[in-house]
């Protein structure tokens, strides 16, 4: 299959600048993403390990997608159970014994809050350790680069067409404010977003509009 460059330049043309195709191809494969439904968000998941070949006992979320849910060892050589999330103004009382807050190793939460740093970051409780890690399945948005990718890891290959006609339309805009042709650029702009949203509405990321309403 073709890189993404020659699919984008098979559609609107000649145009050769990397870095915005780079960009808005990425852009685009992160529009889809948060328009997903769960299932295909699963598809773009990737796992975060805290204390699984590494000392982490906290995950920075700076540069993470949506958390899908968080698992922790229940027992020394035990199995992962599911943490639940809770409001971080609980989150202290998860080390008061005598408070209903309270969590132990079958019963784990997590939650997200700013760090010292005033980092986003996520927490859990019990404190991962060595023989109690943690895994944080996330949404994990792909940096993709035209004219060396052709598929798109941890993404539904589906809905890989969908970003190639996302960065066409951007480029195109581009180029009517650069260009100022409107005669050109405004019906292949209007023909684009055209495809673009029939490909959203048959791979249902959104609902098709009842006939006869524009």
């Amino acid at each position: 299959m073709a890189n993404f460059k020659t699919q984008i330049q098979d559609v609107i043309g000649s145009f050769d600048d990397d870095v915005a195709i780079n960009q808005f191809l990425t852009d685009g494969a992160k529009e889809l993403i948060n328009m997903m439904p769960p299932k295909l968000k699963q598809k773009c998941s990737k796992v975060t390990n805290l204390y699984i070949g590494n000392t982490n006992t906290t995950m920075d979320l700076d540069s993470a997608g949506e958390i899908l849910h968080v698992t922790r060892e229940n027992a020394n050589s035990g199995y992962y159970i599911g943490c639940r999330e809770v409001n971080p103004i609980h989150a202290d009382s998860a080390n008061d014994s005598s408070s209903l807050y309270y969590v132990t190793a079958t019963d784990p939460i997590y939650w997200i809050e700013s760090n010292s740093s005033g980092n986003p970051t996520l927490f859990v409780k019990p404190t991962p350790d060595a023989n109690q890690p943690a895994k944080i399945v996330h949404i994990a948005y792909p940096s993709i680069t035209g004219s060396d990718d052709s598929s798109i890891a941890n993404f539904p290959d589906e809905l890989e067409y969908l970003v190639v006609l996302y960065a066409s339309i951007k480029i195109t805009e581009r180029q009517l404010i650069e260009e100022e042709d409107v005669e050109l650029y405004t019906p292949i702009i209007g023909t684009l977003k055209q495809d673009y949203m029939q490909g959203l509405q048959n791979s249902g990321l959104v609902q098709k509009q009842p006939q006869g309403v524009k």
